[in-house]
């Protein structure tokens, strides 16, 4: 009868979640389970198996704390699983045909079996990043933009001085921007803006990182990079920009840019500095001229 009893409530639960439900006992062997939602399930072939081994080492070593916890406490135990086919063969093996990410909670049951719930959050966490990302970027160009650059200028360059590393950036300025909007129409100026932006990803490093700082400027961080790397890189961008020619209804549209860099330079320095000495160089490079590299020069 009492069994009779768990399967009832098991079932009765089962029947009103979407999630794949699953009752283990104090082994963490699967004694009963439900699909929810998720039809590649091979239930049949899941029951009387060793949950915690499902999983490859370290996240069975996971598994194994959210369920002894649930066995010590009253509450459900809660853990988040990454789910990567190439490491999870036995799941590939009872139907999981792409990655996901788990959400489980895990309680002990009045019957002192455990019930754990596996909810899918992989469309969740997806929605939740591309909308983190696109925080992050320049709807234009695609580049990120200054408030993702001002993160990340900030945390590498204390990086940087706390480890002794080396680090430089890029001011790219796009001369006559405002009078080559006027000429040619915002059409054009966003051609620019674009095709700019595609040819410095094509550019950089992996680890390089690329921003809009304004209108018509950009940020290339360059870390591991000395003042000398920093200038033969800024001179190769202005050479590269200078041979563009870019396909327009008015005919071919050709711009330079001008180039202030800067290096990372005493154990006072910060982000914020560097900005400013950027900005220093790149006035200096326009001032003579434009289309022009400037970069520092006492270090």
């Amino acid at each position: 009868m009492a069994e009779e009893i768990i399967q009832d409530r098991f079932d009765l639960l089962a029947a009103n979640v979407e999630e794949i439900v699953l009752l283990l006992n104090n082994q963490g062997e699967v004694l009963r389970a439900s699909a929810g939602v998720e039809n590649w399930l091979q239930l049949e072939s899941l029951v009387g198996l060793s949950f915690p081994l499902l999983f490859p080492s370290e996240m069975m070593t996971q598994v194994n704390t959210q369920i002894n916890a649930a066995i010590d406490s009253s509450d459900s135990v809660l853990a988040q699983y990454s789910m990567k086919l190439k490491e999870s063969p036995d799941w590939v093996e009872l139907g999981m045909k792409e990655p996901h990410i788990w959400q489980t909670r895990c309680q002990r049951t009045a019957d002192n079996e455990l019930l754990f719930v596996i909810a899918d959050r992989s469309e969740e966490v997806k929605l939740e990043r591309k909308i983190i990302n696109q925080a992050q970027r320049d709807p234009l160009t695609g580049a990120y933009n200054r408030r993702a650059l001002m993160t990340v200028l900030s945390q590498s360059v204390a990086q940087a001085q706390r480890y002794d590393w080396l680090c430089s950036f890029l001011l790219v300025d796009i001369d006559n921007f405002h009078a080559f909007n006027e000429s040619f129409g915002w059409d054009a100026g966003d051609l620019i803006l674009q095709q700019l932006v595609a040819n410095l990803h094509g550019f950089k490093r992996t680890a390089d990182f690329l921003a809009r700082y304004g209108d018509d400027k950009f940020v290339m961080f360059l870390p591991e990079t000395n003042i000398e790397q920093s200038g033969l890189a800024a001179e190769r961008i202005r050479v590269m920009v200078e041979e563009l020619e870019i396909p327009f209804p008015q005919g071919d549209l050709k711009f330079t840019v001008s180039i202030g860099g800067v290096t990372l330079g005493d154990a006072e320095e910060t982000h914020e500095t560097m900005l400013r000495r950027a900005e220093e160089n790149l006035q200096v490079a326009k001032a003579s001229g434009s289309n022009r590299v400037e970069i520092d020069e006492n270090l």
